[in-house]
């Protein structure tokens, strides 16, 4: 595993057109959903009567809040910009998918050229892929929902609830990490146009390393998160901000080596 870790850290560092195409669809869309939840919190924080107000008055604010949310159509050109924004993502995200990995795979190409020729190729079939992906990660919903709803009409407290939920929440975050992960190999594979006999042969033997060299991978990007987080809360000032901005290039930097070391493993079971 050591290195799978290597190598790809060797080859995200080579990597610097497609540290940049990340870094700026990463900032688009932090920046798109910070101005889609300022508009919408900024509206309502007018009306707040302070901080020196009695309880009752707050407790007024919130209810007023709550109704203009839920009873009146306030909130309905804000669901409809989050329904764009996530339909825009969807498109989009498949067509990155397809430029980096073709990128990871054909290194002796021009960095542009082969993220451009990637999207070309792989764009449909990454973009099918994409959402086979997500229907399979969220098909637990089906049966969480309901059971969220018959909790909530039974839980005595909002604690409660949570401790109610919390084993459901983590199965189904495992179960969207092991889906994450089949698909990523299978889209590897269908860059490297490997048949579909010898991609779901592949797939089968590099499944298991590829979830311990994930886990080793993300014990260390929350160990960098850890340490982040920490220094904004000891050094507060100009020079926490910088350092935070720079902390989330970083933090797309480790998702590159995550994929350029799963691409690694791959290559090496493929070829075994």
């Amino acid at each position: 595993m050591l290195r799978y870790m290597k190598e790809g850290w060797s080859a995200a560092l080579r990597q610097k057109f497609l540290l940049l195409a990340m870094a700026v669809y990463r900032f688009g869309w932090a920046l798109a959903l910070y101005e889609l939840a300022s508009s919408i919190v900024e509206p309502l924080l007018q009306r707040y009567p302070g901080a020196a107000v009695s309880s009752a008055q707050s407790h007024l604010f919130a209810a007023e809040s709550e109704f203009r949310l839920i009873k009146t159509d306030l909130s309905h050109d804000y669901v409809w910009l989050l329904g764009i924004l996530l339909a825009i993502r969807m498109i989009v995200t498949p067509l990155l998918n397809a430029g980096i990995y073709y990128s990871l795979a054909n290194t002796h190409l021009n960095a542009g050229y082969r993220f451009m020729k990637g999207i070309r190729e792989l764009g449909g079939s990454f973009t099918l892929y994409y959402l086979l992906q997500t229907a399979l990660a969220c098909a637990p919903l089906a049966y969480l929902a309901p059971k969220a709803t018959a909790l909530l009409a039974h839980a005595s407290s909002f604690e409660a609830l949570l401790r109610e939920l919390l084993p459901y929440a983590a199965g189904c975050l495992a179960w969207g990490f092991a889906v994450k992960l089949l698909f990523t190999l299978l889209q590897f594979a269908r860059t490297e146009q490997l048949s579909l006999g010898r991609s779901l042969a592949v797939t089968l033997r590099c499944y298991a390393p590829i979830i311990a060299l994930t886990l080793l991978l993300l014990a260390v990007s929350l160990g960098v998160a850890a340490a982040a987080m920490t220094a904004t809360f000891v050094w507060a000032g100009f020079w926490t901000l910088l350092a935070y901005q720079a902390y989330r290039l970083l933090q797309t930097l480790l998702r590159l080596w995550e994929l350029a070391a799963q691409h690694k493993l791959f290559q090496d079971k493929a070829a075994a």
